[in-house]
């Protein structure tokens, strides 16, 4: 590598590095970006079982079984 390449580099980090602290001391990025996670997270967090699946899995908790997430079934 030489210094020209060197001197590349480190004008690109240093233009990101000011870039993102420039967005970074924004509030209404965080709060965004905050938005954006929530919105994208929820679906996943908020699924529910089919009713069948459900009353299956707390049929196997009544009975004192361990449910296996992956296999979908008391073991």
């Amino acid at each position: 590598m030489n210094w020209i390449e060197v001197a590349a580099v480190l004008v690109f980090l240093v233009g990101i590095g000011a870039g993102g602290f420039l967005v970074a001391q924004r509030p209404k990025f965080w709060l965004g970006m905050l938005g954006a996670v929530v919105k994208s997270v929820l679906p996943i967090l908020t699924k529910r079982m089919p009713p069948e699946q459900e009353a299956a899995w707390r049929d196997c908790i009544r009975r004192n079984g361990k449910w296996n997430h992956q296999k979908k079934r008391c073991e």
